[in-house]
């Protein structure tokens, strides 16, 4: 789990707008020093590392929606939204091709369908980097990041906004929790690989609410955020196992007969390890119930 980015300068009483521009700068500041060691696409960390400030970012741009002029906001939210998929490309393919590796490790000549599956994935990988270079380069080309840097300096002096900061962030983060218990509550009962990812989302999205105020919105806020964390971490096993169980299935149903039972034995893996991780999610979520209360609790200022 990537470390939360200290903001300077965030007080309780100060205006949103002021809040907005320095959380905006110090993450958008973060997403572009990790452009250099992804652009190439060789380097899985620097890939990784983009796509969680990309994710955070992009999240920071939805919280203080309210702050930013719209035309502003949709102006940047596209490319925001396809460098974040072209990111995911890439990182698909590296969560595969290291899940396939530890899934075959056992075997000492695989069949040549399981073998041609890694040989595929690699030559989509490298189609997908180079797809993200190009994107990045054409961002670049188009000024799109000192275009999006000079609106972020400019939010307090146009903003209209001047709820202070501790009300703001109270609200969006109370906005969040609801919304995850929400989504648990459905994908408790439902159980399914889209009720489980959708309920990650939101987790997600609580989480990088609570990121930037957690200082100033209490303990049992704080709490919160460090075990949402582990939750995610817990939803992302399951969300790996989904989707590797879809490409196992899609990879047998094209493999010769006599080598499906190869992929048979892959895919007992694969359930296996969701299982495990959906236990865990459930466990977790148990605990999880009464620091949602609390915090709940919190931002609403409700008395315990």
């Amino acid at each position: 789990m990537a470390k939360p980015i200290r903001i300077a300068g965030l007080t309780r009483r100060a205006p949103i707008a002021r809040a907005a521009s320095n959380v905006l700068r110090a993450v958008f500041l973060d997403l572009l020093e990790k452009v250099p060691e992804a652009r190439g696409g060789g380097s899985k960390k620097g890939i990784h590392d983009l796509r969680v400030a990309v994710k955070r970012f992009r999240e920071a741009f939805r919280l203080f929606r309210p702050v930013l002029r719209k035309k502003t906001f949709r102006k940047h939210r596209a490319w925001i939204e396809d460098l974040n998929d072209a990111l995911g490309e890439v990182r698909d393919r590296d969560v595969a091709l290291a899940q396939l590796r530890k899934l075959t490790a056992g075997l000492a000549e695989p069949p040549r369908s399981v073998a041609d599956l890694p040989v595929r994935l690699e030559s989509e990988r490298l189609g997908a980097a180079g797809a993200l270079a190009a994107m990045l380069d054409r961002l670049q080309l188009d000024g799109v990041a000192a275009q999006l840097a000079a609106r972020i300096e400019s939010i307090e002096q146009e903003a209209a906004s001047g709820q202070p900061t501790h009300e703001f962030a109270r609200a969006r983060v109370r906005e969040r929790l609801l919304d995850v218990r929400a989504r648990w509550a459905a994908a408790r009962q439902e159980a399914t690989p889209e009720s489980l990812h959708h309920a990650r989302i939101g987790n997600k999205r609580l989480r990088y609410a609570i990121e930037p105020f957690s200082r100033m919105l209490g303990k049992e806020v704080r709490r919160l955020y460090r075990s949402a964390s582990r939750f995610h971490d817990v939803l992302g096993d399951l969300h790996d196992a989904d989707s590797m169980a879809v490409m196992l299935e899609t990879a047998m149903a094209g493999a010769p007969k006599a080598e499906r039972r190869a992929w048979e034995r892959l895919s007992v893996k694969v359930i296996r390890a969701r299982r495990v991780a959906l236990r865990k999610a459930f466990s977790l979520a148990d605990k999880l119930e009464p620091l949602w209360d609390a915090a709940q609790r919190a931002v609403e200022g409700t008395p315990h």
